[in-house]
């Protein structure tokens, strides 16, 4: 399932009558042309300045990334094709970027043209689908680490139309404590967690993110006593509360085409090597039961985000990418924040 989302307007009185959406081509289309609309009525004789600034005040609700990357090609709009033609009218332009808070007032503003992007929602399709398995009270349809549909054994979801909800390690630390405890001693030493940890980290891949917010080295610095010294053993009481704090760092993926890509080249790496990987699994160890999960779960990759500003500029994240602070795209030069 790839049904992808459709524009959340959080039942806001009027948006779907009054505002345009940015969702499908035939939004792009519609914004497009009424921007031109825009345009012709603004360079009519019999309208004064005032009416003038409206109708080429063009109101975007929401400051995220699609919000902020359409105000930039808006901006570029005007001066590259439509000023050439309105000259008269260039002086009067104005966009304006409105953060969703806890009321927002379009109707105050003077504006004839307002887009709606204050990101997404369920589609009815996909409600009707969730209510059917057992997740009508979800807001967005739920997988497993592999993308399987929760409560579904051979249905599988990815894009936006689906989150994936990543297994708590706590619901498992009995568990992962028993398959560690290889001589049933009720202890557990540092040895015998290592045979355990790549399973963990693969499985569980918040305990990576937890390790780097407390700026540990190694999943056996958890182990160690409050002073930093290291322990020989630990009991199941110590286990649990050194890994505590580590569900604190599951987190949700963005909506992004990125991920999308990267969850449909993993499925179809799957489906494919699917009798082999049942003969011969890949994944982590199962802690609750026994063998191994057939595949590897589903692991995000982030290449950083871009966006672009307007005017040759643009605002890039891309801490983790490895790539330099300034790079050159087509020719100009951007400066990355």
């Amino acid at each position: 399932m790839a049904l992808g989302a459709q524009i959340n307007t959080f039942n806001t009185p009027g948006v779907k009558e009054n505002c345009h959406v940015l969702k499908e081509v035939d939004d792009a289309q519609k914004i497009r042309r009424s921007v031109i609309d825009c345009f012709e009525k603004a360079v009519l004789p019999c309208l004064s300045d005032e009416e003038r600034r409206k109708n080429l005040h063009f109101v975007i609700v929401g400051g995220g990334p699609t919000g902020v990357e359409f105000a930039a090609e808006l901006h570029d709009f005007f001066p590259d094709d439509l000023v050439k033609i309105y000259r008269t009218v260039k002086d009067l332009l104005k966009i304006t970027i409105i953060q969703s808070g806890d009321h927002i007032q379009v109707s105050s503003i003077p504006h004839v043209l307002v887009v709606w992007s204050t990101g997404v929602g369920t589609r009815p399709v996909m409600r009707d689908f969730m209510e059917q398995i057992g997740q009508s009270k979800r807001h967005i349809l739920a997988t497993d680490e592999w993308l399987r549909v929760k409560g579904c054994e051979a249905v599988y979801a990815i894009g936006d139309c689906a989150t994936i909800d990543q297994h708590k390690i706590m619901e498992d630390i009995s568990s992962i404590f028993e398959a560690a405890d290889k001589d049933n001693s009720g202890t557990l030493t540092v040895e015998e967690f290592q045979e355990v940890v790549d399973d963990i980290l693969t499985r569980y891949p918040q305990v990576k993110l937890y390790l780097k917010s407390k700026h540990l080295h190694d999943v056996t610095d958890l182990l160690k006593d409050p002073e930093g010294n290291d322990r020989q053993e630990v009991d199941i009481e110590w286990f649990k509360l050194a890994l505590s704090h580590v569900d604190s760092q599951t987190k949700s993926l963005p909506a992004t085409a990125q991920v999308a890509a990267q969850q449909d080249a993993y499925l179809a790496s799957c489906f494919n090597c699917l009798a082999h990987c049942q003969e011969d699994p890949e994944g982590p160890r199962r802690f609750r039961g026994s063998g191994r999960h057939p595949f590897l779960p589903f692991q995000y990759k982030h290449f950083g985000q871009f966006a672009p500003l307007g005017g040759e500029q643009a605002a890039a994240d891309c801490l983790e990418t490895g790539f330099p602070r300034a790079i050159a795209l087509n020719g100009f030069g951007f400066n990355l924040v």
